[in-house]
């Protein structure tokens, strides 16, 4: 048993797939069967139930999941420390952010962070708020920073709440949802939306579109030029859009849908050693916050 075979059949247990897993991990189909089949062998025990292409856990498969996950994050932790003590740690950063906070807070946060932490270089890439938890998870970033829309249990991820931020629904001031005293959902649905768009594969009820009629950004700041433009309604976060709440440029809908108050987090792996910029970054967010 080694941590290749572990490691692939975690990622076909994901993707109940083969041929998907061989691609999420990049490695040729041919020597994950004969990985997992190794594996099978060594344990003398059938992992998966399978049915033409489709793969599913057999109840072994499913006993022993969670042990296999832990023990892929063991060893990542023990890599990270190995690379802590050999002083290769953290020499560059990956950090992935949503838009939900002001462009120009996170331009400042950036520059202070590099003059603060400068034997470090920090890589910071915009996604949606649907990917933060992917990207971490895929170790294609090293930390995130975003509205938490994941909630879910994750042996190989940590969710540190950071703050609490407040989704509102709205439309520009005129529209016609603007101007009644109460929303339906009917009426919701019969209007254009303007909604998250996400790549990570798991499918995430808090994200999907409310109307018949949507289109969807990865974007909170594409979400609100096109709510502005185009004569939509959508959910945002309030830092982007107090402004213009205030001078009553957009409104407040009136109906339950999308007023609520989500979690602001630091996504990071488990096991991952947490760099001091990384703690800095956490509390200036924090900070920044607060005054919502």
């Amino acid at each position: 048993m080694n941590l290749s075979q572990i490691e692939a059949f975690c990622r076909i247990a994901d993707l109940s797939s083969v041929s998907e897993a061989a691609r999420s991990l990049e490695c040729n189909r041919t020597k994950l069967s004969m990985a997992i089949k190794a594996l099978e062998k060594e344990l003398d025990i059938a992992l998966f139930d399978r049915s033409g292409n489709h793969l599913a856990l057999s109840e072994a498969g499913k006993a022993i999941y969670k042990d296999c996950e832990n023990l892929l994050v063991t060893a990542s932790r023990i890599k990270q420390t190995c690379l802590q003590v050999s002083g290769e740690f953290n020499a560059e950063i990956w950090i992935a952010r949503d838009d939900s906070l002001p462009d120009e807070f996170w331009q400042d946060l950036a520059h202070q962070l590099n003059n603060k932490f400068p034997a470090t270089s920090f890589n910071i890439v915009l996604a949606s708020s649907g990917d933060l938890a992917n990207l971490v998870e895929t170790q294609q970033v090293d930390f995130a920073f975003g509205v938490d829309y994941e909630r879910v249990e994750d042996p190989r991820i940590v969710y540190q709440p950071i703050g609490k931020i407040r989704m509102m629904s709205v439309c520009n001031a005129g529209h016609p949802l603007s101007l009644k005293r109460r929303v339906s959902d009917e009426d919701l649905r019969e209007a254009m939306q303007a909604s998250i768009a996400y790549l990570n594969e798991k499918d995430n009820p808090e994200l999907q579109p409310f109307s018949r009629r949507y289109i969807g950004f990865s974007s909170f700041d594409y979400m609100l030029n096109t709510i502005r433009t185009e004569d939509a309604w959508g959910v945002l976060p309030e830092p982007l859009i107090r402004s213009l709440l205030r001078k009553e440029e957009l409104a407040v809908i009136k109906h339950t849908y999308g007023l609520t108050q989500e979690e602001y987090c630091m996504f990071m792996s488990a096991g991952m050693t947490e760099h001091p910029g990384m703690s800095w970054l956490a509390d200036k967010v924090s900070e920044f916050l607060f005054d919502f």
